[in-house]
């Protein structure tokens, strides 16, 4: 059974209605070929989530756009549109940070896609982790745009079966190599030089691909005239008494951590996401402290510009050095006790004090915990070597997201964020 047959037939009416009203705007955003129907793929994205109660989870280029719960089931899903339903290569994976070690394998196509579809698979992994999928219940959503119609599909997302790969050759063009192609017995991939860009070929008529709903398109032929139309009306219905008193879903109060001191720029070697690399708690002990032994660093600039994030006025509580307890809510579900602790309050970290707050199996949180999901299965450290600013640049991550929603400051979600998030958090860029 497709996903799409898994949600409500309510929600799927909703969707479609967002697709057709979009639709229907199409002369708004291109002229050329505006017998096809346009479709944005971020409008595709957020419409997606609103309808089917998901959430939005594209964290700077990582492989799923959208976390949806069907059935008590985490699913990873990837959005796509494209004009025209002839099979088609498209792209699925920007892989340009790791292009130095793509390229030591240039001189044989096989070893070359062997790595290509390793890397591609190690960053399916980190988001399988990150978001608590599955392997095998992943699926790419997308929508094809023919002349007056969308037709809705759905494919298997599965990682690249590397025991299986054939046929892989390089592709030319003008006389110059462009490009290297793939496939392993279920899906055909390409990977191109220029742009470091894993691409998928699309096919309706693939065993795996459903297309799930075919749904008519009507181009409005003056969009601008309902537009204007439409801003009259807000005019006059929308009063600023009304306007104030509409809220729309939870209210989300975000802010950005960095996992490198705000002071040097740098991962410290023995603190921050190296603190498992800190002398041993017990003196007199060679033991080293656990992989996972992490907190993030909280600059006191952050407080001082967020007094109110964590607790209302954090300097009473600094003043007082009472550290602050709450609940860390990750975005694959799981929740665990989290706290700030240290001077200024500048360490957020996992575990807690309390006695009574016990894992499942009658074990005390600690705060390895949060490192082994930030750390060690999203971020992918397995060894011990130090953490470094380019090492988190790799991946594209060196912030984390916190939010909490309703004013309610005793779940503080969390996910990891694109590189530079913190810093343009700090000066409002």
């Amino acid at each position: 059974m497709s996903v799409w047959e898994q949600y409500p037939i309510e929600q799927r009416q909703e969707y479609e209605k967002y697709l057709q009203g979009y639709g229907a705007l199409t002369k708004l955003f291109t002229q050329k070929n505006s017998h096809i129907p346009y479709l944005d793929s971020k409008f595709q994205e957020t419409v997606y989530a609103k309808a089917f109660n998901s959430r939005n989870t594209d964290i700077g280029n990582t492989p799923h756009d959208i976390l949806s719960i069907v059935n008590g089931r985490h699913i990873g899903i990837g959005l796509k549109t494209w004009m025209n339903s002839a099979p088609s290569f498209q792209k699925v994976m920007q892989l340009k940070r790791f292009k130095d070690d793509i390229n030591q394998y240039l001189e044989n196509p096989t070893e070359l896609v062997a790595k290509i579809s390793e890397i591609k698979n190690d960053r399916l992994e980190s988001d399988y982790f990150r978001l608590g999928l599955s392997e095998d219940l992943n699926i790419y959503h997308y929508v094809v745009r023919d002349t007056g119609v969308f037709k809705i599909a759905e494919t298997a997302y599965p990682k690249v079966d590397i025991s299986h790969i054939k046929d892989a050759k390089f592709l030319e063009s003008g006389g110059k190599t462009t490009a290297v192609q793939w496939n392993d017995g279920r899906k055909h991939y390409k990977y191109t030089f220029a742009d470091s860009q894993v691409y998928m070929k699309f096919d309706l008529a693939n065993s795996d691909t459903t297309i799930v709903d075919t749904i008519p398109i009507k181009v409005l032929e003056n969009p601008f005239d309902y537009i204007l139309k439409l801003a009259d009306d807000l005019e006059v219905t929308q009063s600023p008494d009304k306007q104030a008193a509409t809220t729309i879903g939870d209210r989300e109060e975000v802010a950005y951590l960095p996992l490198y001191s705000f002071k040097t720029g740098k991962v410290e070697e023995r603190s921050g996401l190296n603190a498992w690399n800190g002398a041993p708690k017990n003196k007199g002990s060679d033991r080293p402290r656990p992989l996972g032994e992490v907190y993030i660093p909280v600059p006191i600039e952050f407080h001082k510009e967020h007094p109110n994030f964590f607790v209302d006025n954090i300097f009473e509580k600094i003043r007082d050095k009472q550290p602050i307890e709450f609940n860390i809510i990750l975005p694959n579900g799981a929740c665990m006790p989290g706290r700030l602790t240290g001077d200024n309050l500048k360490n957020f970290q996992s575990g807690s004090n309390d006695p009574s707050k016990r894992k499942p199996n009658g074990e005390r949180w600690g705060q390895s915990d949060l490192g082994n999901w930030l750390l060690v299965d999203v971020l992918g450290l397995h060894s011990r070597d130090l953490v470094t600013r380019e090492w988190l640049n790799k991946r594209g991550v060196d912030s984390v997201k916190i939010w909490h929603k309703n004013g309610d400051k005793s779940k503080i979600y969390l996910d990891i964020a694109p590189a530079g998030s913190f810093e343009k958090f700090m000066h409002k860029k």
